[in-house]
């Protein structure tokens, strides 16, 4: 089971992320990539724990070390965390200047997510852009937005969080299809 939550920077998606693990799973793993202050989050209960994922190629070797690891029977009662997958392409972004690079290590990663086995709650940002965008900064929003929107198509679940209000997308849904 994918769910999404997705909105601006400070718009409280980690908060509510956390908070609806909780309420849909007994026990989870929380992935941080670091992206936001060095202080994690409190986790709902002792039955939830962090690994610190780093914002590297790291990210999918622990998704995939975690599904290899998993009860498959029990993945259900188990919710994985990703906070952020922007923070993680933002990274890739920086790390390399090989467009190619960066291209094969974000489908790697849309991989990782796409075949886990259980419940994965992905947290990602909604991109922004500014009056006169560098190239970078295009290239990368364009990447962005098109990894929400295969998270959103496989998603059973999308939140978007605007000034700590959650909306359910899925249920609001207007379907808007190319051609």
């Amino acid at each position: 089971m994918l769910i999404t939550v997705t909105g601006g920077i400070g718009s409280g998606k980690t908060r509510f992320a956390l908070s609806y693990a909780a309420r849909i799973s007994r026990e989870g793993i929380y992935l941080s990539t670091g992206d936001h202050d060095p202080v994690i989050p409190e986790l709902p209960s002792a039955h939830y724990r962090a690994i610190q994922a780093g914002n590297g190629q790291h990210l999918t070797e622990v998704l995939h070390q975690i599904n290899r690891e998993s009860n498959l029977f029990l993945a259900d009662q188990r919710i994985v965390i990703v906070d952020s997958l922007t923070a993680w392409m933002a990274a890739g972004f920086r790390a390399s200047d090989d467009l190619d690079h960066q291209r094969l290590e974000t489908q790697q990663l849309l991989d990782a997510l796409l075949s886990y086995q259980g419940k994965l709650l992905v947290i990602t940002n909604e991109m922004q852009g500014s009056l006169y965008p560098s190239e970078e900064e295009r290239i990368f929003a364009a990447r962005m937005a098109s990894i929400n929107r295969a998270l959103q198509k496989y998603s059973e679940q999308m939140y978007i969080l605007v000034s700590g209000l959650a909306v359910d997308l899925k249920a609001q849904q207007i379907r808007y299809e190319d051609g």
